[in-house]
């Protein structure tokens, strides 16, 4: 299963075809426009899925399904008040929940970002004892814990931790939280200031099935955006 996580940072109608060459099954897209928005575009034959969630019709998440390999449908315990923190039943050869997250600031910056996400995977705790995947930008890094929020980065990590839930990248190049060598984000597409703020999440027995996970890099994506796509392939036999 190719899964691939990409802030295209809107207009993905125009982006996708940079994406197809990856063959990939399930894509999480924040700031990806609605479908309606792809009026006079061909893509859509290639969509198996197309799932959004937003208020602003050029800039919301979307989470595509580019084939009939797995199905995907809205979680009946989704809460609307974590607006981009969205779970998701997927189920085909391997079946597992997808949260696909898109981090904003909200009218409180003290429950904004990685707040946002702290409150949403306490409200959906129950969930993350199953097999699951949590990704997407989530605009959060160990770097930032000094911001005075209701969750710090670390404070989810280490509640994740505790639920067998990890950082497929830090999992893989045995890295540590705030520590990145492959950032995810330029700030102002500026090569000089780099983040690691997007993720894939996984739960342990899908850490065991990664096959390989790569960040794209800064000349071949730049163009496109000022976030890199996370690419991760699971063997799902």
């Amino acid at each position: 299963m190719r899964f691939i996580s990409w802030n295209a940072s809107m207009r993905f109608r125009d982006k996708i075809d940079n994406i197809f060459p990856f063959n990939a099954n399930i894509l999480v897209i924040p700031e990806c426009e609605a479908p309606e928005k792809w009026r006079g575009k061909n893509h859509h034959k290639d969509i198996n899925q197309f799932l959004w969630f937003g208020d602003n019709l050029n800039k919301g998440i979307g989470i595509l399904n580019l084939n009939d390999d797995f199905n995907i449908k809205l979680h009946p315990s989704y809460n609307k008040d974590f607006r981009y923190i969205i779970p998701l039943i997927v189920t085909g050869k391997q079946s597992f929940l997808l949260f696909a997250v898109w981090s904003q600031l909200t009218k409180s910056k003290f429950d904004s970002y990685i707040g946002q996400i702290f409150l949403a995977l306490k409200y959906y705790e129950s969930l993350l004892k199953e097999p699951c995947i949590i990704a997407g930008d989530w605009n959060s890094n160990k770097i930032f814990d000094h911001i005075k929020r209701v969750g710090t980065h670390s404070e989810v990590v280490d509640f994740l931790e505790k639920v067998n839930i990890k950082s497929a990248y830090h999992h893989l190049f045995n890295e540590e939280q705030g520590l990145e060598l492959q950032p995810t984000h330029y700030f102002r597409k500026s090569k000089s200031s780099p983040f690691h703020i997007d993720f894939i999440f996984a739960s342990k027995t899908l850490l065991k099935q990664i096959r390989s996970l790569g960040i794209g890099t800064y000349v071949e994506w730049i163009s496109l955006s000022d976030h890199m796509p996370i690419f991760m392939e699971l063997n799902f036999e």
